[in-house]
């Protein structure tokens, strides 16, 4: 029980110790940090290029501009150059065959056609261009060495049955004439050797062969024979297995001049006569 005091009245005794007041602690956690919230731990390289030792980013070189297009070529007028000469050199040999100034073939006009075109891919290693030329060209020549051959083997040739052979004019004349197992004739009076030396050469292996010659030509004329005999206007020869040819001339009634022709004779077997 303890004494009653009036206000105003000093208490004896130990004095009262302060009391201190402190807020009242949050609630944990706190709301006024916010919590992290738990997770799988970031993770950052310790190497370059991200890491902690990393130098300044390197920046990629800028891209080259693109090359501007290459201007097209202006088509060079060497083909067509050429290709029209060609026709020009062609027209040239058509008029000297039909003058019949020179013997000319079909290999004439192609070695024509492939001398143009060699001057056109000439030309072109400096001025122009025009390569198909080459690929022409390799057409040209083996059309050329075709027929080279073709006129190396230009031949009438009779196998079996009597035969007579009668150009009428230089174009049907062959180079040679080659008769088996039969008789021949070569009617040569038709054509005009005026001015030109002709070659022809004629075989006859088993029978009887005759050549008839225009009046005025000088021939001159080669016999070979293995078994048989040749009569050469009127000149008469026989030959046994020595198979030695033998050349006579005769240059006609009018003496020197009307052209020149030159027979080559083979007998194999049988008999051959050469006569105007």
């Amino acid at each position: 029980y303890a004494p009653s005091t009036s206000p105003g009245t000093p208490v004896s005794g130990p004095p009262e110790e302060p009391i201190l007041h402190l807020p009242p602690a949050p609630p944990w956690p706190s709301t006024d940090t916010p919590a992290t919230p738990l997770g799988a731990p970031t993770y950052r390289p310790p190497f370059a290029p991200h890491g902690p030792y990393a130098g300044p980013a390197v920046q990629a070189p800028r891209p080259k501009p693109p090359k501007p297009p290459k201007k097209p070529r202006e088509r060079s007028a060497l083909g067509a150059v050429t290709f029209s000469l060609i026709f020009v050199a062609l027209g040239v040999v058509g008029i000297l065959d039909l003058l019949d100034v020179f013997a000319i073939g079909a290999s004439a006009y192609f070695a024509a056609a492939l001398a143009v075109i060699g001057i056109g891919l000439l030309v072109g290693t400096w001025f122009g261009r025009a390569r198909w030329l080459i690929a022409l060209g390799l057409v040209t020549a083996a059309a050329l060495g075709v027929a080279t051959v073709a006129e190396s083997y230009d031949r009438y040739r009779g196998v079996d049955g009597a035969v007579t052979w009668a150009p009428a004019d230089r174009r049907d004349l062959a180079v040679r004439y080659e008769q088996s197992f039969a008789d021949a004739v070569l009617d040569l009076r038709a054509i005009d050797f005026e001015e030109q030396e002709t070659e022809i050469t004629v075989v006859i292996n088993f029978g009887n062969a005759t050549v008839v010659v225009p009046p005025d030509v000088d021939v001159t004329a080669v016999a070979q024979a293995t078994a048989g005999d040749v009569n050469i206007f009127g000149h008469q020869r026989r030959w046994g297995m020595d198979n030695q040819p033998a050349e006579t001339v005769d240059l006609g009634a009018d003496g020197a001049g009307g052209g020149t022709l030159r027979l080559n004779l083979h007998v194999n077997a049988g008999h051959m006569e050469v006569t105007r």
